[in-house]
This record gives C-alpha cells, structure tokens and sequence, in this order.
C-alpha cells in the first residue's frame, strides 16, 4: 500500500485530475473498451472547462503522495458516486479503498441509505470487494458510442 493522504479537491487540481482520468481510462481500461470507446469517454486532450463545471457540483476527493495526485473520487449529495479512477501506476496500492472508504464515512455522515453507481466493466470487481451489488447491466451512449456499464449499489442500513 502507497502512503498517502486523501483531501478535498481543490481547483488547482483540475489539470492533474483530467490528465489522469484520460490516462487511465486509455490505458487501463483499455482490456475492456475499444479504442473508439475510449476516445468518446476521454477524449485526448482532456477538456479542463468540461472538468471544472463537472467537478464544481460534485464533494471531490483527492488521494496524493510524495509524488503527487494518485487518484480522485467524485460524490453527489444524493449517494451518486461518479468517479473512482487511480493512476495507473498506483493500481492495487489501496488508493481505490482509501477513495472509497472516505466517499463511505461522507456519505453514512449524511444520512444516506445508500451509494449507488454506474461501473465500468474495468471497475466492476472492485464495486463487488467493496461490497456492491449489482441492479443490472445497461448500455449508455457518450459521444456517439454505445458503451456497456454495470447500474450498481451498496446498502449503507
């Protein structure tokens, strides 16, 4: 496990948080989407007015070592989870659980009932270690292609 430090988001942030998404969804998601997929779902460069508006209305987090930002996850006030990524060269160091755990702690600290997610097929194990259930499996459209992803929830009562 890496050493690290999860924080709040913070605006400075963007550019790093962008680039990160981008690479992980191109390079570690790739056993499981095609290459049209990804372009549509991450598009290289990253736009940073996009990820300012989305990250503004979301609770963001940020996993950071000596080396930098490792990871980040986004929440909404509602139970949504809608971003868990790790860079790719921090994989299976507990960036995704410290992520995880602290999106947990926020949302047990609202009163939620549950938090409830759309995986990807990479992110789908994880949800499950986590202790997620699947609703069922569905087909999205981001930028023209059809993608298939995993509506999933964990029950917090």
């Amino acid at each position: 496990m890496t050493r690290m430090n999860v924080r709040p988001y913070h605006p400075r942030d963007i550019t790093a948080l962008a680039r990160l998404f981008t690479d992980t969804v191109h390079l570690v998601s790739a056993r499981d989407y095609s290459a049209e997929q990804s372009a549509a779902w991450a598009p290289d460069p990253p736009d940073l007015e996009h990820w300012r508006t989305r990250l503004g209305g979301l609770i963001a987090l940020v996993a950071e070592n000596a080396s930098g930002i490792v990871g980040f996850a986004t929440f909404e006030p509602d139970g949504h989870l809608d971003h868990l990524y790790v860079h790719y060269r921090f994989l299976r160091q507990g960036v995704a659980t410290a992520l995880y755990r602290r999106i947990e702690q926020e949302a047990r600290s609202r009163g939620l009932s549950r938090i409830h997610t759309e995986a990807s097929t990479t992110a789908r194990p994880f949800f499950g270690r986590m202790g997620f259930k699947m609703i069922a499996p569905q087909t999205v459209e981001h930028g023209g292609v059809m993608f298939t992803n995993y509506r999933m929830e964990k029950l917090l009562i």
